[in-house]
């Protein structure tokens, strides 16, 4: 069953799935009325590219009043949230499962700052983009299916996100809400490296000895990373990772 009512979560899904958020004042409370069910995620760009992009999404344009999307992915992969209210991002089109027309009161929409030719993507805001995808999608109960392209869904003519293949990318969504084969993020990243300096301390003239240890016996010459047999055949850090994405998915699901 899809989630009903507003998504006053948005901001607590995103962090826990290690993404960098920063909350605008306000947006629990803004948007032009409330959602119905939820249904999926809407991909779009800005258009513009600058700093500002999400001036025009918070605060709507002349001939639109803002908000224009729920959410603003920047280049370097954070996340403004602006509204968790209906925002005027879908316009006129259909997509199997979507109403027609009507998709605002239905799906989340995400701006991603781009000038709109599709040659400004950065690898963080990409990155950012397929994991904030997936942790609203594992959260509302829908799978990668339900992540669409503005120009995918649009009877008007749309073309954004210009660049992304969607095909690709909602295999690599699929993948975060599968945790299979998904990369770690930085942030999760940061979180080994500490656990590691933690528990074995500063690694210096005994570095061999101990990426024996955290890696495998076969760790000798560079680059065999062999692992261990109990933990089937994954390293200390490989095993430890997939117990933290497994906890991820385990609580992004609140359970």
């Amino acid at each position: 069953m899809s989630w009903t009512g507003d998504p006053i979560w948005l901001a607590d899904v995103l962090r826990a799935a290690g993404l960098t958020v920063i909350e605008h004042e306000g947006w629990r409370t803004r948007g032009h009325g409330d959602f119905r069910d939820l249904r999926g995620v809407l991909c779009h760009h800005t258009a513009g590219g600058s700093a500002n992009d999400w001036r025009v999404v918070q605060n709507g344009r002349i001939d639109l009043p803002g908000p224009l999307s729920q959410l603003v992915l920047e280049r370097d992969g954070t996340y403004r949230v602006i509204a968790a209210g209906v925002c005027w991002h879908a316009g006129r089109g259909s997509w199997p499962g979507w109403p027609t027309n009507n998709a605002n009161y239905h799906v989340i929409g995400i701006e991603a700052v781009s000038r709109g030719d599709g040659t400004d993507w950065t690898p963080a805001q990409l990155d950012a983009y397929k994991r904030g995808c997936a942790a609203i999608l594992a959260r509302i109960g829908r799978d990668a299916e339900d992540c669409v392209a503005h120009r995918e869904y649009s009877h008007e003519g749309k073309i954004d996100p210009a660049g992304i293949d969607m095909a690709e990318f909602r295999r690599d969504v699929q993948a975060f809400i599968d945790r299979k084969d998904a990369p770690m993020s930085a942030a999760e990243v940061k979180q080994i490296q500490d656990f590691i300096v933690g528990f074995c301390g500063p690694i210096s003239s005994d570095v061999k000895d101990i990426r024996e240890q955290l890696c495998g016996g076969r760790q000798r010459d560079a680059g065999m990373f062999g692992g261990w047999e109990q933990l089937d055949g994954m390293t200390v850090v490989d095993a430890l990772a997939d117990v933290m994405g497994r906890l991820k998915a385990l609580e992004s699901r609140g359970v």
